[in-house]
């Protein structure tokens, strides 16, 4: 590899067939050359290391080449030549960031006078312009609305937010969008061909991963690996410069947690340690890959910008099968917070320790996402083999005792086995039974269906009573059933009803009602933890506070918001959408002890353990 000027200077793009994405911006601008109607101020909006500056050079290029101006400028002339290598006089590049005062504004209000050079227009370009002050702002209005002719002004900037828009309005703005995996590739695989640099595909392709929509990131950290390890350029050693973590590490970790495997978890973060790098670079890698895992199985494939090779893709996708959408929110939340704690002064190690046992076994989470985590696998477990609950094949009921007769033997299978099933008669059929089956007779097309209140019951046999209606065709009489004797109880095997809330159960939930409001809702959290559920009467909930913190009760009562979020969090958790109600009481006097004496203690006893008061009769010699 030659020596010089970086990989980023000598391979930026030239001409705009040079560039890679930007199509909106390359056809505008070619448009703009070729129809001569070249705007006298453009507003370049992008993130770092998209092209803005080197867009800015290719139209100074195109304008002022000896052949042109020009879309397609020769790169060989004495202008083009001068503009490659920032030494021309009709190119001038200025640092906002730097030089964002009125008096250096000035300056340029004076150098924009001047004619240009060599060339037909004189291009300034103004880096980070959103760093200019407010008062440079200002004093640069008039000159950016009317400047002299052949006088081009090109602002480029990450922040459009922070530009006054007096000055968007003078402007022709073009936002750069940030290149995607696979252009980063394809300019990094160009590079390496023309400077004789043999990279792998894997790591080519991590390399590019890395580099977060950057070119200039891309092309610095190919120049460092060229550096690091020569001409030839391995996965490990993109791993090494980068400071990343391995990929066996990364897929260690996440299968602990898709497999519940604590244990296994604390020894991922204990291997994640011993490599001796940054653990919150670690963590983020970790972060990057369950979001990787949560793409791959809510699309049920690997999409092309995540995809390194096919090896590690298959692998990708494996583990995302394994793992639950809900684990790998649940994850993605646990890395945040454990970010966010280490921001704040926390141990690294700790924290990603932390992170993996709780999603790996919810059960040492008290938190209400992994009480939900908790519940998912249950319902997963339940519906058997990963089929949703709301998806499961209904079970087939059990035969009613006592009810059967021929015609039940018409309607079964042939060759089943097992106990008669029920008649074919609407009103003898279980209620709860699956659609009915064709009949086999046709006087089952004339029996009148169950009426709505009955589908609420599960009936008996002691309770069934036939139906009966004129039949439509005539067919022989049905043998007379036999009797139906009172027989032991036998409903159909249907899922069971939800119990009925109570009030202890809301009081058990109710520290956890408060830690789902706290995350959203800090305030209102507070006020409620004050507070506590006294009685349920319906779904009516009446949520009592001491009588001196009437301010807390306003909070929660008065606020549709605080009221909202509250009733959301207690049909979250209960499955019963309440009604809320707010008071004032003692809370304490229902804990405590109630002390009785004399006769009210007496009465106590009776009606506790339904004694009876002997009451001794009066001494007819003593007084009365």
């Amino acid at each position: 590899m030659s020596a010089g000027p970086s990989l980023y200077r000598r391979h930026r793009p030239r001409t705009f067939a040079d560039v890679v994405g930007q199509e909106h911006v390359v056809r505008t601008l070619r448009n703009a050359i070729e129809q001569d109607k070249v705007h006298h101020a453009y507003l370049f909006v992008g993130s770092r290391g998209t092209g803005k500056t080197s867009m800015a050079k290719i139209l100074a290029a195109c304008l002022n080449c000896e052949h042109g101006p020009t879309s397609e400028p020769c790169g060989k002339c004495a202008s083009c030549l001068a503009i490659q290598s920032a030494g021309s006089l009709d190119v001038i590049e200025m640092d906002a960031a730097s030089h964002n005062s009125v008096d250096d504004i000035r300056e340029l209000r004076e150098s924009v006078a001047f004619a240009p050079v060599s060339g037909r227009a004189k291009v300034y370009i103004l880096d980070e312009a959103h760093m200019l002050t407010p008062q440079a702002w200002n004093a640069f209005l008039k000159t950016l609305e009317e400047p002299p002719p052949s006088t081009i002004f090109v602002l480029a900037t990450t922040e459009a937010q922070k530009v006054l828009p007096t000055v968007v309005d003078r402007c022709h703005r073009f936002d750069f969008t940030r290149p995607t995996v696979e252009q980063l590739g394809a300019v990094l695989r160009r590079v390496a061909e023309r400077e004789d640099i043999e990279i792998a595909p894997d790591a080519l392709a991590l390399l590019a991963r890395h580099a977060t929509g950057s070119f200039r990131d891309a092309l610095g950290t190919l120049e460092q690996l060229v550096t690091y390890t020569g001409t030839s350029i391995a996965a490990p050693d993109v791993l090494a410069v980068l400071g990343a973590v391995d990929d066996d590490l990364l897929f260690g970790g996440l299968d602990a947690i898709a497999a519940h495997d604590a244990a296994a978890a604390l020894r991922a973060a204990a291997g994640l340690a011993a490599t001796g790098r940054d653990l919150g670079a670690a963590i983020r890698d970790l972060e990057a890959h369950a979001r990787e895992l949560l793409v791959a199985r809510t699309l049920g494939r690997v999409p092309v910008e995540l995809r390194v090779t096919p090896d590690r893709d298959a692998r990708l996708l494996e583990q995302a099968e394994r793992m639950t959408q809900l684990d790998a929110v649940r994850l993605l939340d646990l890395l945040a917070d454990a970010l966010r704690a280490i921001k704040d002064g926390a141990d690294p190690r700790t924290q990603l320790e932390l992170a993996l046992v709780k999603a790996a076994a919810p059960r040492v989470d008290p938190s209400t996402k992994a009480l939900l985590a908790r519940i998912g696998r249950l319902e997963a477990a339940l519906a058997g083999e990963g089929v949703p609950p709301a998806q499961a094949p209904p079970e087939r009921p059990a035969p009613v005792i006592g009810l059967d007769s021929p015609a039940s033997t018409e309607t079964e299978t042939a060759g089943a086995a097992g106990p008669p099933a029920a008649p074919t008669d609407a009103a003898a059929a279980p209620i709860f039974a699956p659609p009915p089956v064709a009949p086999a007779s046709e006087e089952t097309d004339a029996v009148a269906p169950a009426s709505e209140e009955t589908d609420a019951v599960a009936p008996t046999a002691a309770t069934v009573t036939p139906v009966t209606a004129p039949p439509l065709t005539p067919a022989p009489p049905l043998t007379p059933a036999p009797s139906l004797t009172p027989a032991p109880p036998a409903r159909p095997t249907v899922a069971p009803s939800r119990p009925a809330l109570t009030l202890v159960e809301l009081e058990e939930l109710w520290p956890v009602a408060v830690e789902t409001i706290s995350a959203e809702q800090p305030l209102l959290a507070a006020a409620l933890a004050r507070a506590q559920p006294v009685e349920l009467d319906g779904r009516t909930l009446t949520i009592a506070f001491d009588p001196g913190d009437t301010f807390n009760r306003r909070l929660a009562a008065e606020n549709p918001d605080h009221r909202q979020a509250l009733t959301e969090a207690l049909t979250q958790l209960t499955g019963v959408e309440l009604r809320l109600a707010y008071e004032l009481r003692e809370l304490g006097a229902s804990t405590e002890p109630e002390e009785l004496a004399g006769e009210a203690l007496v009465a106590r006893l009776v009606r506790e353990f339904e004694a009876e008061e002997i009451v001794p009769e009066p001494d007819e010699e003593g007084p009365a």
